[in-house]
């Protein structure tokens, strides 16, 4: 596979509603799209989902930008690409979330050559054909919380994230318990959850939740090691796993009992791949992340979450929740809870160039 163009889009797209959780407050999401060219015309995308600022993990969409317009598309345009997973040959592990983008793009490009859907180049396995969608709900007041969540009851979500911190994480997720005793609940605490605070963790212990994600605020695996052997519900990590190696400590100090996934914060699907056999062999849990990212990635996530073993519906919702226009065609629906997994060749989707050209800031093209 020659490359002949790549370009970077750098787009600021503002949110419908302010989300917020216990490490920051977003209103707009800046992001990278890539769009890459092959010899025959064939073009994929991939998206960088870094952040502007370091809250989640270190890397930022300016080191991004930087290393892309420095190194990697440069780089593309100089050799023949055999298959995608090749580049992470030289792609630099400390950005993830950089390498992840460019992976994806080529093997959007890689897959529509062969006429055949992203999943079908990455995982020899049947999937489904649709998927359970899964709703986030930021840090609101209890009222809110009850009024989101019926609202979304009545669309046929059935499983529900919700971002707690120390202070109230207990009382509202009993509350929302209480009015709902057989809701699909799961809690994360955005590692915002400090020594002092355990007693409230084992209190949120015996709520019944599906998992707990991330509660530990600056802590180690050693730390979740204790905290998991002490607590019934399945810890869920996150931004705590980066890579592989993570993941095998993870286990081998039983560390935890659920994994989140996410393609950027990993490195792409080369590592996904090697992730999910990891938790498939010692029997954890793994369910698909999302980012508050673009349709381009979110679709990917999509495609992930159509696995046959995840273990509940990822955090996935409609393209409308987040942002006025997204900028895939069709954009992500929900049909009474469900989301149809695209079957055409690449990510099964198209993109919409001029609701693409309206969130650009920036554009820059390699030929």
């Amino acid at each position: 596979m020659i490359i002949k163009k790549a370009e970077l889009f750098l787009l600021d797209m503002p949110l419908k509603f302010t989300f917020k959780t216990s490490q920051t407050t977003l209103n707009r999401r800046e992001t990278i799209i890539l769009k890459i060219t092959d010899e025959f015309g064939n073009t994929g995308y991939g998206e960088v989902v870094a952040f502007s600022d370091p809250f989640y993990t270190s890397e930022t969409l300016a080191d991004a930008k930087r290393l892309l317009l420095e190194t990697y598309l440069p780089r593309l345009l100089q050799e023949e690409i055999v298959h995608p997973f090749d580049i992470h040959a030289w792609l630099d592990r400390a950005y993830p979330m950089t390498g992840a983008g460019v992976e994806n793009a080529l093997l959007d490009v890689y897959a529509r050559r062969q006429d055949i859907p992203v999943m079908a180049a990455v995982f020899l396995e049947e999937t489904n054909t649709q998927i359970e969608a899964g709703m986030v709900l930021g840090d609101l007041d209890s009222a809110g919380l009850l009024k989101q969540i019926e609202q979304y009851l009545q669309e046929g979500y059935v499983r529900f994230k919700i971002k707690i911190k120390p202070q109230d994480g207990f009382a509202k997720l009993n509350m929302i318990r209480t009015a709902y005793p057989y809701l699909k609940l799961l809690a994360d605490a955005n590692r915002s959850f400090r020594s002092e605070h355990i007693p409230e963790l084992m209190k949120i212990d015996g709520l019944g939740l599906l998992c707990l994600e991330e509660p530990l605020a600056e802590a180690e695996l050693t730390d979740y090691q204790k905290l998991q052997a002490e607590m019934q519900t399945p810890v869920c990590l996150d931004e705590s796993i980066l890579n592989v190696a993570d993941l095998e400590k993870a286990i081998e100090l039983k560390a935890c009992r659920a994994l989140n996934i996410k393609t950027g914060r990993v490195g792409g699907l080369f590592y996904v791949r090697q992730m999910i056999e990891l938790c498939r062999k010692h029997h954890i849990y793994y369910w698909i992340g999302s980012m508050v990212e673009s349709g381009i990635s979110k679709i990917l996530h999509v495609h992930l979450a159509s696995l046959k073993d995840t273990y509940i519906p990822g955090d996935l919702s409609p393209s409308q929740r987040y942002f006025p226009q997204d900028i895939i065609r069709p954009e992500v629906t929900v049909q009474n809870g469900r989301i149809e997994v695209p079957r055409g060749p690449g990510l099964g989707i198209a993109v919409d160039e001029n609701v693409l050209a309206d969130y650009t800031v920036e554009h820059h093209i390699f030929a």
